[in-house]
């Protein structure tokens, strides 16, 4: 069995991304570029057009831009959702991700670490932690 480099779940080879924390199952330099993840960023742009303080659409477009392999934008949908909702742990740990995936690797690990303060106990930011610390 397969495990998801971001979480350690267990996860199908057919897999593109994990279905315990949402991590992109592909190699970095293979995004996932279907026309379902192109849709959901058409879909959740429409959404926060008509309701801009919604966080969960930002984060939602966030994850999306993530796994189309775009973490510019996916970075500033994170920041979004921490402006929108500041206890947004998930955000603050994706933001890190995202910050990781830009060479940005001081941002990374104060999203990060801000996210373990807002949740000591997960497991997956943890996780994380640990691997920015291995790009340093």
């Amino acid at each position: 069995m397969l495990h998801c480099p971001n979480c350690s779940a267990e996860v199908d080879s057919s897999d593109r991304f994990c279905r315990a924390c949402g991590a992109r199952l592909s190699r970095a330099d293979e995004p996932m570029r279907s026309e379902t993840v192109k849709q959901l960023i058409h879909d959740y742009r429409q959404q926060i057009a008509q309701h801009p303080d919604d966080d969960s659409a930002h984060y939602a477009l966030g994850l999306a831009y993530l796994y189309h392999g775009q973490p510019a934008p996916a970075r500033e949908q994170f920041e979004e959702v921490i402006c929108l909702a500041s206890n947004f742990a998930d955000a603050h740990a994706k933001l890190a991700v995202a910050c990781s995936q830009l060479g940005q690797l001081n941002q990374a690990h104060e999203a990060i670490a801000q996210a373990q303060r807002l949740d000591s106990a997960n497991q997956e930011y943890r996780d994380i932690a640990t691997r920015l610390k291995q790009l340093d």
